[in-house]
């Protein structure tokens, strides 16, 4: 009996020792679950708060940009000789070769031209605003009867372009630049202008911007249009020209030659002289 009861005793506390070896056993498994939890939260917390930091430190590093120069950049790493750079190196800085060259572009969109318009706005004047009645994909008003005889479209195989939506007689009127050009007080307004655009914006501007003297010994002037003015071509030969001003001076041009509908516009670049140096936007 005596050998029962001590052999009962034994099983009871081989028992009573296993129950508690679960129990431990539970209890070191909750507690490393929640220890896992909790280090994998305080992970992603931690994770989290770096990448906010530095999404912080980023948008505080764009505010001080912004702040130091006065306008929002777009491109990155600018110098801080940005003021004396020349149209040269700015078309460089975007690379705006590549983009001309090696692309076929689409016709702006209305949203195109209203980011163009909204940092013109900006950096150069408040007040500039489209036309109500013509829009900028269609261009500018021309007259009361509404737009130029013209329209934008891009050919097969070929660049954006101008053509005659009706027939011009030779010596008509083909674009009047004094309703649609703008013209930059000076260099510095049309660094700014450009440097708070995109990319292909900044270099569709470039592309768009030439230099004028609006009168006989005047200073020359930076001038550009935000509308589909700006896409006239050149002509490759003297007969394929079509339009031009009678003057450097003028922007008025004229149809040298009766235009058929549908006929593309083509003017002569080297009308106007091309000194960005004299515009102040040298190198």
């Amino acid at each position: 009996l005596k050998q029962q009861t001590s052999t009962t005793r034994s099983n009871q506390q081989t028992l009573v020792l296993f129950v508690m070896a679960l129990a431990l056993g539970f209890l070191l498994d909750r507690s490393y679950t929640a220890f896992t939890a909790t280090t994998a939260n305080n992970v992603t917390k931690y994770a989290n708060g770096a990448a906010l930091r530095r999404s912080n430190n980023k948008a505080n590093k764009q505010l001080q940009e912004q702040n130091k120069y006065g306008f929002t950049i777009n491109v990155d790493e600018l110098p801080n000789d940005w003021v004396e750079w020349g149209f040269t190196k700015i078309r460089r800085k975007f690379k705006c070769d590549q983009y001309v060259n090696n692309e076929i572009k689409p016709l702006p969109s209305m949203e195109y031209w209203q980011m163009i318009l909204d940092a013109y706005n900006e950096q150069v004047d408040k007040s500039y605003k489209f036309d109500e009645l013509v829009p900028p994909t269609q261009g500018y008003r021309f007259n009361e009867a509404g737009a130029q005889p013209y329209y934008a479209k891009v050919s097969d195989g070929k660049d954006r372009g101008l053509f005659a939506s009706r027939d011009i007689r030779k010596g008509e009127v083909v674009h009047d630049g004094t309703k649609s050009d703008v013209v930059f007080p000076d260099a510095l307004a049309w660094r700014r202008f450009v440097f708070a655009l995109p990319r292909k914006a900044a270099c569709d501007m470039t592309e768009w911007s030439w230099t004028q003297r609006l009168e006989n010994d005047g200073p020359m002037k930076l001038l550009a249009a935000i509308n589909i003015s700006v896409l006239m071509n050149m002509g490759l030969t003297p007969g394929q020209i079509n339009a031009v001003p009678k003057s450097s001076t003028s922007s008025l041009f004229y149809a040298t030659q009766d235009i058929k509908k549908g006929e593309e516009i083509l003017t002569d670049y080297e009308i106007y002289d091309t000194r960005f140096d004299l515009a102040g936007l040298g190198g």
